[in-house]
């Protein structure tokens, strides 16, 4: 591998505000800009596995994958690399055909993160939908919020950006809240940046309906999520006696609070 192809991999491995699905639609550009490099292949499944592979939509993607890569024939190898964007955005057209009953006459949403996923299906309820409205917590302390909402204004969706503490001043005024998901847990539960947990309390307390939504690629066998705890200077840079700081990215939103999963 180059250094360029690695520094562009490093680049994939070190963004954190793109939902997991995005990031293996990165991924798989990337293995197919480098297709005339196939003796490099197994050392970029390796690497994947490596800084990924905490993403169920990843393991999934690399389960179809290696088998195509140990062939001797790599026509099957690009053609699925070549389809899979088109094949993920069918997934999406079946989601949104199946929530879709479910915004009929609503107007104001409240997502937070970004997932890009949600993000497909609010275009998609936009072009039917025209007073369509969406409140996005802006998701410290990687911001990735901010990003979300900029893409769905790029859209001329408009978008309200909040911070995370504002939840429970706006959900009352909302008509329904919408998440992805990292991980669909086989207890029922779903994994999902912090605050979400959040969210779906505030919801079940206004009566509100909380969706989640996500492809079944992000379904996994664990029953049991472990939050990993990250840098804690992304939180407090400076250290302070008697003073230290928490950082989590992701929890676990109990299945009880969830209005309804929607998968493809």
């Amino acid at each position: 591998m180059t250094k360029i192809q690695y520094s562009r991999l490093k680049d994939i491995f070190n963004n954190k505000t793109l939902g997991s699905s995005e990031l293996v639609q990165q991924l798989n550009q990337y293995l197919l800009s480098n297709i005339n490099n196939m003796s490099g292949f197994g050392e970029n499944v390796k690497l994947i596995k490596k800084k990924l592979g905490h993403f169920e939509i990843v393991n999934s993607y690399l389960k179809e994958l290696e088998p195509k890569i140990k062939r001797d024939d790599d026509s099957e190898l690009i053609e699925f690399l070549q389809n899979y964007s088109g094949r993920e955005s069918k997934k999406t057209d079946i989601i949104f055909k199946k929530i879709y009953p479910y915004l009929k006459g609503k107007n104001k949403v409240i997502t937070l993160s970004r997932s890009g996923t949600v993000l497909d299906i609010l275009k998609l309820w936009k072009q039917q939908h025209n007073k369509l409205e969406v409140i996005v917590c802006e998701s410290r302390p990687k911001y990735e919020g901010r990003f979300m909402a900029k893409d769905l204004a790029k859209f001329g969706i408009r978008v309200k950006l909040i911070t995370d503490a504002m939840m429970g001043l706006i959900v009352p005024k909302i008509d329904i809240a919408i998440i992805g998901t990292d991980v669909l847990l086989n207890n029922g539960n779903a994994v999902n940046k912090v605050g979400s947990a959040l969210l779906a309390l505030l919801c079940r307390e206004y009566k509100k309906p909380f969706y989640v939504i996500s492809t079944k690629s992000k379904k996994s066998r664990i029953k049991v999520f472990k939050p990993k705890q990250e840098n804690p200077e992304e939180i407090l840079k400076n250290k302070i006696k008697n003073l230290s700081a928490c950082n989590f990215y992701f929890e676990e939103i109990d299945r009880k609070f969830i209005s309804k999963i929607i998968t493809d």
